[in-house]
């Protein structure tokens, strides 16, 4: 895999080498002949310039390499080849070491490749030291991992931290709804689900997540409109309605305990979650990239 990449850098570092020589002679030169040392002081200089120049050269050749590979793991990634993106990803860290962005890809890749514990102790390692974006990432993808083990107050609350650093991200937001509802916290899920919407309008499991909450919350009318507007084929259309009469029942479910405690839950009740099926295809893909 690595043969497609040009090894600009071995040339650059034969001219760097060529360029220190070029150093040496004229300080030899100037040293030789008295009446000339101006002259051998001025070819050093300019000797010197040119080392500087092709070190810059190399440096960015070799930043261009790693650009270039970095690139093609997102591309595997991106058409689901994780299994081959982990092996890659070990070739990267060796040849250029570690960073945020690659730390994110071998978390998803360890996620996505159903090696849950590695893929939780690499996203914690991140988000302990990332910032910004890749902390979020971080937090996003535990939540996602607590969704796939029915541990949805565990996923509400990663993924809050996930949206209070990155706030615009619909994928979050979106997420983060879909976990309040299947934590049977309906009306809580109403603001993400309807931020990651406007936010994102075009994606097709934003829309199922708003779809399911319009309809988990008896506004069928608007949730049908916005199917046929989306022209999800009837298989979805079907799986949606299954969902949001799940989802509705888990509410009622956590409703009814809110009642017998007199106080709202800090998390869903086991019974609320048990009642509640897995996601569905579109409306909530615990397996997808962050």
């Amino acid at each position: 895999m690595m043969g497609f990449m040009a090894r600009p850098a071995a040339v650059a570092t034969g001219r760097i080498r060529a360029a220190a020589a070029c150093v040496l002679v004229a300080a030899l030169s100037g040293c030789a002949a008295g009446n000339n040392g101006a002259s051998a002081m001025r070819e050093q200089a300019e000797a010197q310039v040119e080392l500087a120049r092709l070190r810059d050269k190399t440096a960015r050749a070799e930043y261009s390499e790693q650009a270039v590979y970095l690139g093609l793991i997102r591309k595997m990634q991106q058409d689901g080849l994780y299994f081959a993106s982990l092996a890659h990803i070990e070739v990267y860290v060796q040849r250029f070491g570690t960073g945020p962005e690659i730390q994110v890809m071998r978390a998803d890749a360890l996620r996505e490749t159903g090696q849950d514990q590695a893929a939780i102790e690499a996203y914690q390692a991140l988000a302990a030291t990332a910032k910004g974006a890749e902390a979020a990432h971080a937090h996003h993808g535990l939540g996602l991992l607590a969704g796939r083990q029915d541990d949805f107050a565990r996923a509400v609350t990663e993924l809050r931290t996930a949206a209070a650093l990155d706030p615009v991200n619909a994928r979050i937001a979106s997420d983060l709804g879909y976990a309040l509802m299947r934590a049977g916290a309906l009306q809580d899920a109403r603001v993400p689900v309807m931020q990651a919407l406007e936010l994102d309008a075009r994606n097709p499991r934003v829309i199922s997540n708003a779809v399911v909450w319009l309809m988990a919350d008896g506004k069928r009318a608007q949730a049908n409109a916005m199917m046929q507007k989306a022209a999800l084929p009837e298989p979805t259309r079907s799986a949606i309605r299954k969902e949001a009469e799940r989802i509705a029942r888990a509410a009622a479910a956590r409703d009814r305990a809110v009642g017998r405690h007199g106080q709202k839950p800090i998390s869903a009740p086991a019974a609320a979650v048990a009642v509640v099926a897995k996601p569905i295809a579109i409306a909530a893909q615990s397996g997808a990239t962050p």
